[in-house]
């Protein structure tokens, strides 16, 4: 009887444990189904504008790579040229080259003036302009440099352009997206070149849009006044706007067709047509 008795106490014991470990047990809510975040759509215009900085900033080391042997070759010849070790056709020549490389200069400006002009204009790249700007200035630079016949100083802004072109890469957010409303258009090619380099430039193109007008008046033109271009074919500018940095002051005139006038601390340097 005591055996029985013991046995039901010993089976009470255990029933007794057993709920009061499965009233102490904690239950775990049932898990919920993760959201999936929907995907941020890009942004087109900063997609494009990226994939035209990428196309700048190749154009821009390509050429300061090849030009760097041909601005050696320019200012050897330059010396030789006082001293009178070269012909006249050696000289003629060298000439010739100089024209190419400041004229090469110039048409890389155009690229890198429409970059700028992009960033300073559209409000969803303004966040951007101050890890580009003074492009156009850096490269203006480079050009007086050349015309003033220091070719291998002339490259400094260029890396300086390029730093710049890098920056703004790398925080230029979302995917690269070619875009289908390019900034520049292409252009034909002639070399410059030495005993061994070849540089490509791009060949600008003149259009005289009225023959009678040209007869009596100039058209927009590198060093020009802002009074001397509303006197020329192109007269009073649709628009204009002006932006100021350290470098100096930049002011654009647009027209119609668009044809645009760069100055930069009052005088043209960019004529786009």
């Amino acid at each position: 009887m005591k055996t029985i008795r013991s046995t039901a106490l010993f089976a009470l014991a255990l029933a007794f444990f057993a709920v009061s470990v499965d009233a102490q047990r904690t239950r775990r809510p049932a898990p919920r189904p993760t959201p999936k975040s929907t995907p941020v759509a890009a942004n087109p215009v900063i997609s494009v504008a990226k994939h035209q900085v990428s196309n700048q900033l190749h154009n821009v080391k390509v050429f300061v790579d090849r030009m760097g042997p041909i601005a050696v070759a320019i200012e050897n010849a330059d010396r030789d040229t006082a001293a009178r070790k070269l012909k006249q056709s050696e000289i003629a020549a060298n000439e010739a080259n100089k024209k190419k490389v400041v004229a090469a200069i110039r048409a890389l400006q155009e690229g890198l003036v429409a970059l700028e002009t992009d960033f300073r204009t559209k409000p969803q790249l303004a966040a951007y302009l101050p890890k580009i700007e003074g492009i156009t200035s850096l490269c203006a630079q480079s050009e007086d440099r050349a015309i003033a016949g220091k070719f291998v100083s002339s490259k400094d802004p260029l890396r300086d352009v390029i730093l710049k072109l890098n920056d703004t890469l790398a925080v230029l957010p979302g995917p690269m997206i070619a875009g289908s409303t390019a900034t520049t258009t292409p252009a034909r090619t002639q070399p410059v070149s030495n005993q061994t380099t070849t540089i490509t430039v791009p060949a600008p193109t003149r259009t005289v849009s009225n023959p009678t007008a040209a007869a009596t008046k100039r058209e927009p033109a590198m060093g020009m006044t802002p009074g001397e271009v509303l006197a020329s074919t192109w007269g009073e500018p649709s628009n204009k706007r002006t932006s100021t940095s350290a470098n100096g002051t930049t002011e654009v005139w647009t027209y119609s067709g668009n044809r645009s006038v760069y100055f930069f601390n009052g005088k043209v340097s960019q004529v786009i047509k």
